[in-house]
């Protein structure tokens, strides 16, 4: 299975369908000597994949059974792989250095002049086992009330703070749903708290008048009925009353409604295969799309996380976030929110920073969620919200595509991995259970893999586009669309659209050798961008040996179409070719000695002039 790129790890289920039954049934009823031995096997996949095989598969369905799901994490193949592991791999697990991190926000955390710290009281993972050893609160927080905070969060996951704005000064928090209970419990250490966080920032513009208390927005992921019935297990949410806080519900469903559509589109592969009736399924593919709801969930993520960036970058409000535990819609708009107010991660690293940070150190829990090793049906807490996060940011890079530094390609690898088990960067629910584990001296990583790989950069990326990427809602949640190319890759009709067999406009190949065809649209851009590049080099080349008495022109050194610093770091235009003529003019008719008329546009231009001021035309 490996061979085909379908670790053991991610076989979701294994179903033995009959020829003479109308529906599948689990091993037992044919080991336990109920029914006929099976001749058919479907494998299904976490990555929504699905074999089918037939014949004799008695014995094969009996070792995948065996083999496939695993009693211990310690048993996945990441521990097993050590002896192909280099101290590189290794490395990756460092990636992210969190005084690094703040110190480029403009804070530093080491010096005490700062309003923000790192508390030591996490150390042992005793106050909150869930949450890493260093995180940063308040620098007016007593470790005493920080420890009052935590108690009264939901499995003490007090607000830590994510992200302070390099320039307005307002700052992202994370944490979980407060304790009140049905007595609505009110807790003065928390309220203090949550004061000590509006006036950690430093952003004049969230003056309260009257007050001189900065107003902060807490922003709860939840539908606002779903919080208030927690009050019944004691949870719920933050009062009302809080004179520097507001709160906002922003309707995001949990993890049981993400199960329930992710295997409704899971449903549409059923409608992979060619039938008779294709027509009538394509006719109707938009409207069996919407009724998954995952695109409805999606933009729900989509909406909440630009209204927190737009919090953050426009209106230099301090924003908490939370849901019930604060791992899961959490993790996900916190996520969203800094690629979309800070470029820096949007570039290939910093996008694995915010991964580390949000994700495996905050504590998402990847063991219960992901499940690797484990059948579907083991329990209720597997969900796909990571892969649900990377599906909003596939959807920012379609709809953006100059602004990230890498590509679709980045994305599916890091979704396979989260269910391959071949790296140790996604095992655990926490950094505790990984430091149990040793997963940084026993597993590879991987970041040190991803970061080493150039077909995950992206050739379109703009380096200047660091600024916020702060688009009207309507222009995102409009444009949202299923990501078929991950859920339904192999699936006929998506063969169907190969690459364009013409050669790219700019096509020069002088040396015989064939032009592959290429796979599909997306790589026809790429090798259209990179023949547009040679077709630049080529007339730089023709014109230095024409002006030979001039200074030759410098060799640009470009990664893409887009412009680039010189070495002085001052950014210099594009370089674009004009000329509609899809070969290199001949050098001889660009050395001119007198004005010279445009045989197109008829414009006169000076002898000077190497193409036409009006249509770019060379001279005839």
């Amino acid at each position: 299975m490996a061979m085909y790129g379908m670790p053991r790890a991610s076989i979701a289920r294994l179903l033995y369908p009959q020829a003479t039954a109308s529906s599948s049934r689990p091993l037992n009823a044919y080991t336990n000597g109920g029914g006929l031995a099976p001749t058919r096997l479907v494998i299904k996949f976490k990555d929504l994949r699905s074999w089918t095989l037939g014949g004799d598969v008695t014995k094969l369905l009996l070792t995948l059974n065996r083999y496939a799901y695993v009693d211990s994490p310690l048993s996945l193949f990441a521990f097993k792989s050590m002896e192909f592991v280099t101290s590189e791999d290794l490395q990756g697990h460092a990636l992210y250095d969190l005084y690094e991190d703040f110190a480029r926000m403009g804070v530093a955390l080491k010096d005490g002049s700062s309003a923000y710290r790192v508390s030591e009281l996490n150390t042992a993972f005793a106050m909150c086992p869930t949450y890493p050893r260093q995180i940063v609160v308040p620098a007016a927080a007593s470790d005493s009330e920080v420890g009052d905070v935590a108690s009264f969060r939901s499995k003490g996951r007090l607000p830590i703070c994510s992200y302070v704005h390099t320039h307005n000064g307002a700052a992202l928090w994370r944490c979980a749903q407060p304790n009140r209970g049905i007595l609505h419990t009110q807790s003065p250490a928390d309220e203090e708290y949550l004061l000590h966080i509006a006036r950690a920032s430093s952003s004049p513009t969230s003056l309260d008048s009257g007050t001189k208390t900065r107003t902060i927005w807490i922003a709860d992921c939840r539908p606002e009925l779903n919080a208030r019935v927690n009050n019944l297990t004691g949870g719920g949410t933050e009062s009302g009353n809080l004179a520097h806080a507001r709160v906002t519900f922003l309707n995001i469903g949990n993890i049981h409604a993400m199960r329930e559509s992710i295997e409704a589109v899971r449903s549409l592969g059923n409608f992979m295969a060619p039938t008779n009736n294709t027509e009538s399924i394509d006719l109707s593919w938009g409207t069996r799309v919407e009724d998954t709801k995952w695109l409805s969930h999606l933009r729900r993520v989509l909406s909440g996380a630009l209204q927190v960036a737009r919090a953050l970058e426009a209106q230099a409000t301090t924003v908490v976030v939370h849901c019930s535990d604060g791992w899961d819609r959490t993790a996900q708009l916190c996520g969203l929110a800094q690629l979309l107010v800070d470029g820096l991660y949007r570039t290939r690293r910093g996008f694995l920073e915010v991964i580390e940070k949000e994700w495996v150190r905050a504590g998402h829990k990847f063991q219960d969620r992901v499940a690797p090793g484990k059948a579907e049906d083991d329990d209720d807490q597997q969900a796909p919200i990571f892969l649900q996060f990377l599906d909003c940011v596939w959807q920012l890079i379609r709809i953006f595509p100059t602004h990230f530094e890498f590509n679709e390609r980045m994305l599916e690898t890091i979704a396979d991995a989260i269910f391959s088990g071949r790296y140790g960067t996604f095992l655990g629910n926490c950094e505790c259970e990984r430091d149990t584990w040793n997963v940084r001296e026993r597993t590879p990583s991987l970041y040190a893999s991803v970061l080493r790989d150039d077909r995950f950069v992206n050739p379109f990326y703009r380096r200047s586009n660091t600024a916020a990427l702060l688009p009207e809602s309507s222009s995102v949640l409009r444009q949202v669309t299923l990501w078929s190319s991950y859920y339904f890759r192999g699936a006929p009709f998506l063969a169907s659209p190969a690459g364009n067999p013409t050669p790219p406009m700019y096509a020069v190949n002088n040396s015989g050798e064939d032009i592959a065809a290429s796979s599909g649209a997306q790589e026809d851009m790429e090798i259209a961008m990179m023949a547009a590049l040679r077709r630049i080099h080529a007339l730089e080349d023709e014109l230095s040996t024409a002006t030979a008495k001039s200074a030759p022109l410098p060799r640009s050194n470009c990664s893409s179409i887009s412009s680039d610093e010189n070495l002085n770091g001052a950014r210099t235009p594009p370089v674009l070719p004009r000329s509609p003529t899809p070969y290199p003019t001949s050098a001889s008719v660009l050395v001119q000695t007198a004005p010279w008329t445009c045989g197109l546009c008829t414009k006169t231009n000076a002898a000077n002039v190497l193409q036409c001021v009006v249509c770019g035309r060379t001279p005839r």
